[in-house]
């Protein structure tokens, strides 16, 4: 004869079992915390970041030369989305996405950036090309001016007669972009009078790894012929600026400051 000490356990048992099956894990331990609805790189999809976009977007992300990356923009180990697509020349859209707290992304900048080229860019004066041994100083300061985790992207823009190439020195801060500051890299406009001008620009900064980096900009401009393209002279009208960073952006130094 079974002992009924052994039935009451293995009913006791049966129980236990029949609750883990039916209730969630959340219910069964207050110390677990439920699984993000997205939490791995590879559950998300092109399809779910234009739904992201769209739902806060002046401008929507359509299928039309459409791409994604994750990349860590600022100080939290948190992965930001950055994408962007491309319309026409010179029409296109820039967008960062933040990670909530469940998993998923919101749109936090938008930008009518027509970006041809999509690697997202550090400046950084002390990026080498590799690892080697000899390069000691932490992976983490690289990149870093002046406490801002700093990013270049370039613009490709224009209209009638003008087709230019800008440059955007960004970062973030607080959850917003800040376009610290933007520059020409190369522009050409025709002028009334079938006259053509092509410019060139550059820029560099100093002082990088200090509070006070210093960011000096040029551009040269120049006629060409409108039939070959070729300069029409050897002059060039070149002019150049020094920019200091106050208040979060490179720009001319006030006077309370000199």
């Amino acid at each position: 004869m079974i002992d009924k000490r052994v039935l009451v356990l293995a009913a006791g048992l049966g129980l236990i079992v029949a609750v883990q099956t039916f209730l969630p894990v959340s219910s069964l331990s207050a110390s677990t915390s439920a699984r993000p609805a997205i939490d791995a790189a590879t559950e998300i999809n092109e399809h779910q970041v234009r739904e992201w976009i769209n739902a806060k977007a002046q401008e929507e992300a359509s299928t039309e030369s459409f791409t994604f990356q994750q990349v860590n923009l600022d100080e939290d180990e948190d992965l930001e989305i950055i994408a962007k697509h491309n319309g026409a020349v010179h029409i296109g859209s820039f967008y960062v996405l933040d990670r909530q707290p469940d998993g998923r992304y919101s749109l936090i900048a938008e930008k009518s950036w027509n970006v041809p080229r999509f690697q997202l860019e550090r400046w950084d004066v002390t990026r080498y090309e590799d690892d080697s041994e000899w390069n000691t100083r932490p992976a983490k300061e690289l990149g870093i001016v002046a406490g801002k985790r700093l990013f270049e992207t370039v613009n490709h823009t224009g209209g009638t007669g003008l087709d230019t190439y800008e440059a955007h020195l960004w970062y973030l801060e607080n959850g917003q972009l800040v376009d610290a500051w933007n520059g020409t890299l190369q522009e050409t406009s025709q002028v009334p009078g079938d006259q053509l001008f092509q410019t060139a620009g550059s820029y560099q900064l100093a002082h990088a790894d200090s509070e006070h980096p210093v960011l000096y900009t040029w551009k040269s401009t120049q006629e060409l012929d409108p039939e070959s393209g070729v300069p029409l002279s050897d002059q060039l009208e070149t002019t150049a600026e020094v920019l200091y960073f106050e208040q979060g952006m490179f720009q001319k130094r006030s006077a309370a400051t000199k």
